[in-house]
């Protein structure tokens, strides 16, 4: 073999050391053993589905996240109004004990005056920017009271509701959403069909307080009753969408779960695909150094008689 085809040798060898050392050292600083497709390009292409897969399942974590916050808030809200009834239904057993007088009973009617304003306040709470009683249509306060409370003759705000009846869905699994918006019509005022009038057996919460109200002013016994009755069928009624939104909240959660558990097998697979086994790389690297270095050393020992041969 003459001395051009050794060094070319020599230099080929060097120049796949420097090559397997580069990559060694790239391996060590990034912690990874694909840095480029062409490292791997079958496991670069599993890196790549399971990074997707992965993104996925994060975004629906964000899904749940802001849908578990917003089914807390609905329910939450409806707990509030369910005290307001309950409230109102103390005020009624109170406002009908023949003891009171007229003044008495102003002051009752008063409180529920109060009730009325705090259930309105509930039906138009906001969550995230958006109405969450308003259906489709929640960038508006989706009730709207008209007229004012008085006495001579007893009279009370009209509400109406403004927003529409549409259900906003979150994905929350693949194939599996909940609803976060629900229809106020339906919850405050009992009117699932949306004719205008409460469907059988549900009641329109704020003619119910407006009735009781206006009942102990008159110091009308049949009416007092009769609200009585309609704010037991009312918090019935609150009771059932409460149900419904702790439902809802409950799949959340349990999607919660089977997401997390789904995100630490990407993330595990991940690690086995892409991942470097850091003391085989430090040792790997150590091994590829002292080995250059001993070539380097050969070389320098081979090319020093070569280049004096050159030079004479």
């Amino acid at each position: 073999m003459t001395q051009t085809m050794l060094f070319r040798t020599a230099l080929a060898n060097l120049d796949q050391q420097r090559s397997r050392l580069a990559t060694t050292q790239e391996q060590a600083a990034s912690g990874l053993r694909i840095n480029r497709p062409s490292d791997d390009p079958l496991g670069a292409g599993q890196s790549l589905l399971m990074r997707s897969t992965d993104s996925a399942i994060e975004q629906l974590q964000r899904n749940g996240s802001n849908a578990r916050s917003r089914l807390a808030v609905v329910e939450d809200t409806l707990g509030g109004a369910s005290d307001i009834l309950l409230r109102a239904r103390e005020l009624a057993i109170q406002g009908s004990n023949d003891v009171q007088d007229a003044e008495s009973r102003s002051l009752i009617a008063r409180e529920i005056e109060g009730l009325h304003d705090a259930m309105l306040n509930s039906a138009n709470t906001r969550f995230g920017g958006g109405h969450v009683f308003a259906g489709f249509a929640s960038d508006t306060p989706p009730f709207v009271a008209s007229g004012s409370f008085s006495d001579a003759p007893p009279t009370a705000p009209s509400v109406s509701y403004v927003g529409d009846s549409g259900e906003v869905r979150v994905a929350i699994e693949e194939g599996s959403t909940v609803q976060v918006s629900f229809d106020g019509r339906r919850v405050f005022q009992g009117d699932a069909d949306g004719d205008g009038t409460p469907d059988a057996g549900r009641e329109d919460l704020f003619d119910v307080l407006a009735s009781l109200r206006n009942a102990l002013i008159n110091d009308d016994g049949a009416a007092t009753s009769a609200a009585l009755e309609r704010i037991d069928r009312g918090m019935s009624q609150l009771s059932i969408e409460r149900t419904s939104a702790g439902n809802e909240l409950s799949r959340v959660n349990a999607a919660a779960e089977r997401l997390d558990g789904q995100h630490v097998r990407v993330q595990e697979r991940l690690s086995q695909v892409q991942d470097a086994d850091l003391a085989r790389v430090v040792s790997d690297m150590v091994r590829q150094e002292t080995a250059l270095q001993a070539n380097l050393n050969a070389m320098s020992r081979l090319l020093s008689p070569t280049l004096m041969d050159f030079l004479r």
